[in-house]
């Protein structure tokens, strides 16, 4: 079994799957969601740095967010969300690490609107 070390899971992140529902609308009209929480766990969070995206050509819009969490027993997809710091990211993309079952890395970006 692969150990890894626990102390880089330091931020608490909730996933999130959009119930559908509109609740109401916040102050620049943008539509309130109602969600059902699928996992709350800790992360290592790791931001797509300003130098790399120039470096590579990249448009910042196509920046990410990568969240590692240990592998859950929980099935997470691409249509769920990420909420961090009083910020909703939507899952871009999925990789099991090393397809190990240890790690799950989650690539998002985030929603702004």
């Amino acid at each position: 079994m692969i150990v890894s070390n626990a102390g880089k899971y330091n931020k608490k992140i909730t996933i999130v799957k959009d119930k559908g529902d509109l609740l109401e609308t916040d102050s620049s009209g943008f539509p309130v969601r109602d969600y059902d929480t699928v996992l709350s766990t800790w992360a290592e969070i790791k931001t797509t740095k300003g130098f790399t995206l120039i470096a590579n050509g990249s448009d910042f819009e196509k920046a990410y967010t990568r969240f590692t969490i240990r592998y859950p027993q929980t099935t997470i997809t691409r249509d769920m969300f990420v909420l961090y710091g009083g910020k909703r990211y939507s899952i871009e993309y999925l990789n099991n690490v090393d397809e190990a079952n240890v790690e799950l890395e989650i690539q998002a970006k985030e929603v702004t609107h």
